[in-house]
């Protein structure tokens, strides 16, 4: 198991001795520190973070005009601030390392997230209670901290170390919007819709991002304004994408995302049109479309904006064998989406199934998805094993690819 508590007494002491090396040298007083630099790949690797701090002095000096005090300004970014110091290579930490690489790989996908939290919470607390260790001292400026910074620049991760008050006093541009998101909640949910719909095209305040996740959620109250944007917006892929990702397949939606699928000025707008027709499944209007139109919609739902949908994601390749049963010359078409999407299937005993039936699928494409998604270690055991004995199978199969990829997977999964 590993041992979260040395990992972070070694965080907060290696940071602590950087720290006070450089107070002591009589630097000028510095209003921030941050664990940062922790890069983290699924099933791969949590590596250790660096610790970097910096002075008011310094960041005039290297910024003397800016303006900006956000989050995402330099003026919170570790990666632009003066000291900035590789704690994590020294020898203390080399078997604290392999510990966490080991634990966190260890039993596939589920494993690694869950050992990816507890380092976050971990990394966090170190930062905190740096934050109290060095709050008091002399030659720091009223207002002190210590954070974790995300690679991501995640504000809600840094928020963890920090006091309500040190958030408030610090960060005034994302206080600011977190009192808007407040005041927003306690509207008519018809008010609420209005306020997000025009927020969409926005990156200042509350972003057209968090707009559009709530829209997905709560498309019902917003759907006339987002039909108007989808017929007459100079940019409509937002509303468009929202209304497919809602899964609301009323006729009015479906006519407007038709319409404009076909007469859509720009070719992003015809594209997100059908791509969300295929998200709402209207399947036989699609295998009518253009080859454009109709592999962007049969395809949608292997991609990966369908995962922020509203309705759950079943895997299922009946939509794309109908299409390649009748339209046999996209298969190129196909295969080049499917490519672009990844074989990423869940890890339900549902698509499990569905994928090892798609192993016996006549179209290339679909074995080649198949076995791509079966590659998969986070599956239950016992869907481990039909994926291996599925894998197995397909050693023999007619196509070099698919032959390739069933080596991989089964390198993978039995390692």
């Amino acid at each position: 198991m590993m041992n979260w508590k040395a990992l972070e007494r070694a965080l907060f002491d290696a940071a602590r001795h950087s720290l006070q090396t450089l107070l002591d040298e009589g630097c000028s007083p510095l209003y921030a520190a941050a664990f940062h630099a922790s890069y983290r790949e699924e099933e791969a690797v949590l590596s250790l973070p660096s610790f970097a701090a910096n002075s008011l002095q310094a960041l005039s000096q290297s910024c003397p005009d800016e303006q900006d005090q956000s989050f995402g300004s330099v003026k919170w970014n570790p990666a632009d601030w003066q000291w900035d110091w590789e704690i994590c290579a020294a020898e203390p930490f080399t078997p604290l390392d392999d510990e966490l690489q080991a634990h966190a790989n260890r039993l596939g996908a589920r494993q690694w997230q869950a050992a990816e939290r507890r380092f976050l919470v971990t990394v966090s607390r170190a930062a905190r209670a740096l934050g109290r260790h060095f709050c008091q001292h002399p030659n720091v400026a009223p207002g002190f901290v210590v954070f974790f910074h995300d690679f991501a620049g995640d504000i809600a991760l840094a928020r963890r170390s920090l006091t309500r008050q040190q958030f408030e006093d610090n960060f005034p541009v994302e206080w600011g919007i977190e009192n808007t998101l407040r005041n927003v909640s306690a509207l008519p949910y018809a008010e609420q819709a209005a306020f997000y719909v025009g927020r969409l095209h926005h990156h200042d305040g509350v972003s057209a991002e968090y707009a559009e996740r709530w829209l997905i959620a709560n498309s019902r109250p917003a759907q006339a304004a987002l039909i108007e944007q989808v017929n007459g917006h100079t940019e409509p892929t937002p509303a468009a994408r929202i209304l497919g990702l809602a899964g609301i397949a009323d006729q009015p939606v479906v006519q407007a995302l038709r319409r404009q699928a076909v007469e859509g000025a720009e070719r992003p707008t015809r594209h997100w049109c059908a791509t969300a027709l295929g998200y709402l499944g209207d399947v036989d209007w699609l295998v009518q479309q253009s080859p454009e139109l109709a592999v962007a919609g049969i395809c949608a739902d292997f991609g990966g904006f369908r995962w922020r949908g509203v309705r759950p994601l079943v895997l299922s390749y009946r939509p794309l064998e109908r299409l390649l049963d009748q339209r046999p010359e996209l298969g190129p078409a196909v295969e080049e989406a499917l490519e672009a999407a990844c074989g990423r299937i869940d890890t339900t005993a549902a698509d499990v199934s569905e994928a090892l039936r798609g192993l016996s699928s006549p179209h290339v494409a679909i074995r080649r998805h198949a076995v791509s998604g079966l590659n998969n270690s986070g599956m239950q055991p016992c869907d481990v094993l039909r994926a291996i004995e599925g894998l197995c199978r397909v050693t023999q199969d007619s196509d070099e690819q698919v032959r390739y990829l069933a080596g991989v997977g089964l390198n993978a999964m039995q390692g």
